[in-house]
């Protein structure tokens, strides 16, 4: 994909599980095999700015979250030296979406249309785990950012060559 970042930010490690290193992960993406026992992902730590490859030695679920041990980490002293930390992929890794589908990225940087009429900017695109997605849209100016569903009801038509977003006309009233 040649408008994605070189790294995509898939997980961070939320907390630490139990005495024997394993790690409780946030996950920041929906393929949740990424976090599988032999997976190889790149670790940032907090306030450092290198990525370090490690691989997943086990991994299980829990309803909280992935919970891994990393190869090389077997005690709760080694854990906690990597809490907060990020986990990456290459972007090179991604797979083509799904048409009709979108990673946050693509939409990043999109104006917004309603008509003919500037709307603004994508911000950002925030996934919810119990609730529709939403774009976050910088007006420009003083005014605050607005909060648009990103669902097909709203979303009349996106163009990434043109990084244009056209929502229906009359939403924003």
């Amino acid at each position: 994909m040649t408008d994605a970042p070189e790294w995509i930010l898939v997980g961070m490690v939320k907390r630490i599980h139990g005495n024997n290193g394993e790690l409780l992960i946030k996950p920041l993406t929906d393929r949740l095999e990424r976090f599988a026992a032999g997976s190889q992902l790149y670790l940032m730590r907090k306030r450092e700015e290198e990525r370090s490859p490690v691989s997943i030695e086990t991994s299980r679920e829990s309803d909280r979250g992935p919970i891994v041990r990393l190869s090389g980490v077997g005690s709760r002293d080694e854990a906690k030296e990597l809490f907060g930390a990020s986990l990456f992929i290459p972007a090179a890794d991604l797979d083509e979406p799904e048409a009709g589908t979108y990673y946050a990225f693509q939409v990043e940087g999109c104006e917004v249309y309603e008509g003919e009429k500037r709307v603004g900017v994508v911000i950002k695109l925030q996934e919810l785990p119990k609730a529709n997605p939403y774009i976050e849209i910088d007006p420009g100016g003083e005014e605050k950012p607005v909060l648009i569903p990103f669902i097909s009801q709203v979303i009349k038509k996106i163009d990434l060559d043109k990084q244009r977003i056209e929502i229906v006309e009359g939403f924003l009233v």
